[in-house]
């Protein structure tokens, strides 16, 4: 009876994860549709204001990724009275990656104030 329990227990565990990483997923990919556009616009302006040439699919073939809250600023997540908390835990950002050499270029694209900006490597 204890491993009828236990198998129960599992499936419906199993069952859950995968109905959530479903949700997930599906959240993600109606994001990246209805912000591409509108990214790829900005990024390109973001390109030709820094006077950096980029192929014209860069923006619509490459690879995108949904990001939420940038990592790279230093504030921690008590400090909640912080003017960076909003961005550095909270908002959506796309990020397009050209991986041609000799220039490596990213774009991150700020969903809630519209605003590109590139990162050279």
């Amino acid at each position: 009876m204890r491993v009828l329990v236990i198998v129960l227990t599992l499936l419906a565990a199993a069952k859950i994860g995968t109905q959530q990483y479903l949700v997930a997923s599906a959240k993600t990919e109606i994001i990246v549709s209805a912000y591409r556009d509108r990214a790829a616009g900005a990024c390109r302006e973001a390109a030709r204001a820094r006077q950096i040439a980029v192929p014209a699919s860069w923006t619509t073939q490459g690879p995108v990724r949904l990001m939420i809250g940038k990592s790279n600023l230093d504030v921690a997540l008590w400090q909640v009275d912080h003017n960076l908390w909003q961005k550095r835990y909270k908002s959506p950002y796309l990020i397009f990656t050209i991986s041609e050499a000799p220039l490596r270029i990213y774009c991150e694209f700020d969903i809630a104030h519209g605003a590109a900006s590139l990162i050279t490597m």
